[in-house]
């Protein structure tokens, strides 16, 4: 239990780096639009059909060039990278679904628009970019021992779910996930302004059980001051400490939405990225010279939540049921019928 908690630990800080709009579109501005549809045709294939690939080329950051993958090794890695092999195998295959409907996304879009730092390739290694991918050397090297055990693992997982992706009104959908939910997951429209029809709030009460669901970050007032005039020149800063916040606006799912910093009105997302907190789902305290901001949950908030995922599993249920409660009104779509 104790490797499952400090594996998963690992992840979570990982995927806690990785800003909200890589996981929605390639080469964008945090400004931009969400992404386009990623259906593809041609003149062999039904309109919005999405062909199935059996390679992939990857920009691999780090070395700064580029390789081609057959799209199941290239799947094991991105999972390896995403999600702790301890968890449950149907967490795994729902992990899987999820990375194989992104790449298809991203590859369409890229096919469409390709961008010229990729040097030919689909997808990008950099997780601040596009999705995180753990060649076969450093999984080893992150297994040790248990190398074999855990690839074996989430090859089969993989190869279970192939064919398999998510789709909405035959498109691959934007597959969001993050690490912990506070116990609901966000609504799309809350995190980036714009309704996703598929990315609403799911109750996901699993998470409450994680060792890492609340967690505080105290900082003091100094260092709030210096965080504060770097972001905004014109603050008035009194001798209130207690009053420089106020939460205003909670969302349904019990995130941030709003909060006034010394009269100034910033979203609970912008807080969240300004303070480095771990979700926007906070509370503030002051005390002694200090500020406390103590958190539920980690990442966005939107999509799957990973331990809960593993939450669900662990409770009986099939991957085929943790992707349709976490993404209802998507199909689960077979790429090879």
């Amino acid at each position: 239990m104790k490797r499952h908690i400090n594996l998963f630990l690992f992840f979570i800080i990982a995927i806690a780096v990785i800003p909200f709009t890589a996981l929605l579109r390639t080469g964008a501005s945090p400004e931009a639009s969400l992404p386009a549809a990623a259906g593809t045709s041609s003149s062999s294939e039904e309109p919005g059909a999405t062909p199935i690939e059996d390679e992939i080329t990857v920009y691999l950051s780090d070395q700064k060039k580029t390789q081609t993958l057959s799209m199941k090794d290239y799947l094991v890695g991105v999972v390896t990278a995403e999600m702790p092999a301890t968890f449950e195998k149907e967490a795994l295959k729902a992990q899987a679904v999820l990375a194989h409907t992104y790449t298809l996304r991203v590859m369409a879009n890229e096919e469409k628009s390709p961008s010229d730092d990729l040097k030919g390739a689909s997808i990008s290694t950099d997780p601040s970019r596009h999705q995180a991918y753990c060649s076969e050397e450093e999984a080893k090297k992150k297994y040790g021992d248990h190398y074999e055990e855990y690839h074996s693992k989430i090859e089969s997982c993989v190869n279970e779910v192939m064919n398999q992706i998510l789709t909405y009104e035959d498109e691959p959908i934007i597959a969001a996930f993050h690490a912990i939910s506070a116990g609901n997951t966000e609504a799309a429209e809350n995190v980036w302004g714009q309704e996703v029809p598929y990315l609403v709030p799911a109750e996901s009460e699993g998470d409450l059980l994680s060792p890492s669901y609340e967690e505080s970050l105290t900082l003091t007032t100094a260092e709030v001051k210096k965080l504060l005039t770097e972001k905004y020149e014109d603050l008035t800063f009194t001798d209130q400490e207690k009053e420089w916040f106020q939460i205003t606006d909670i969302t349904p799912s019990g995130y941030v939405a709003t909060v006034t910093v010394l009269g100034k009105e910033m979203t609970g997302q912008d807080f969240r990225t300004l303070f480095g907190l771990r979700s926007s789902d906070f509370s503030i305290s002051f005390k002694d010279d200090k500020f406390t901001f103590t958190t539920k949950g980690y990442g966005h908030g939107v999509g799957m939540s990973q331990y809960g995922a593993d939450y669900m599993a662990r409770q009986g249920s099939t991957y085929q049921e943790i992707l349709a409660h976490y993404y209802p009104k998507t199909t689960l779509s077979d790429l090879s019928a």
